[in-house]
């Protein structure tokens, strides 16, 4: 099975594995393997959490409308991440 994330997705990857292998030494210093990082590309902004749930809401408490790049501290894969829960106006 494919999927495809889009032109604007793949940016989105790129740029959030550069920035997680920039911080993956701070990282893995101060968090345990297994934690989980979202990264918001644009600020180059970065929420940690014991779970991927944990960091994905600190992330969309700080930037509700963004997408972000979530990886897991000491995995080399990462994926995009986009809120199909919407803030409606």
């Amino acid at each position: 099975m494919s999927i495809s994330i889009g032109k604007k997705g793949e940016q989105i990857v790129k740029k959030g594995e550069k920035i997680y292998y920039k911080i993956k030494p701070e990282l893995e210093k101060k968090y345990d393997l297994g934690y989980y990082v979202t990264i918001e590309v644009d600020t180059g902004k970065f929420f940690v959490g014991k779970t991927s749930i944990e960091a994905l809401h600190k992330a969309k408490k700080a930037f509700p409308r963004k997408q972000f790049f979530l990886a897991q501290v000491g995995r080399v894969a990462g994926l995009l991440y986009e809120s199909i829960f919407r803030q409606r106006k």
